[in-house]
């Protein structure tokens, strides 16, 4: 952690733990689906339809954090994310959270998610279709 992590009480912003999510999310895409951002200036997105964090110890200045990432559930259409966010030295439990993304085309919609990214999920979490 560093300062611009946390407040002046030295305790992280609970908003990073939703930016995390995010940046774990955006490094999944770049490691197995790098054709996305073409797919981004041709419209289509990864939505996100809920993002959910529990709070359980705190992190200060200068913890180091482990992002543990799993697949909760995984369609054509969408994949849910849990998160565990671990403080590295003592392997305390700081924060569990869930976030779910709907892949969208041009118009915004739903739509089936590129056969690349989805086998690419589902090979690496080790999953099926729900």
């Amino acid at each position: 952690m560093t300062f611009g992590d946390t407040n002046a009480a030295g305790n992280v912003y609970f908003a990073r733990y939703f930016d995390w999510q995010g940046e774990c999310r955006e490094a999944m895409l770049a490691e197995f689906y790098p054709e996305f951002a073409e797919d981004f200036r041709k419209g289509f997105c990864l939505v996100t339809e809920f993002a959910h964090q529990d709070f359980l110890n705190e992190a200060v200045l200068f913890d180091q954090v482990v992002i543990r990432v799993t697949v909760a559930s995984l369609s054509r259409t969408r994949v849910e994310f849990e998160f565990e966010f671990v403080r590295a030295s003592d392997g305390q439990l700081l924060s569990k959270g869930r976030q779910a993304v709907v892949w969208t085309n041009q118009q915004h919609r739903p739509s089936l998610m590129p056969d690349k990214l989805y086998e690419t999920t589902a090979r690496y979490f080790g999953l099926r279709e729900s």
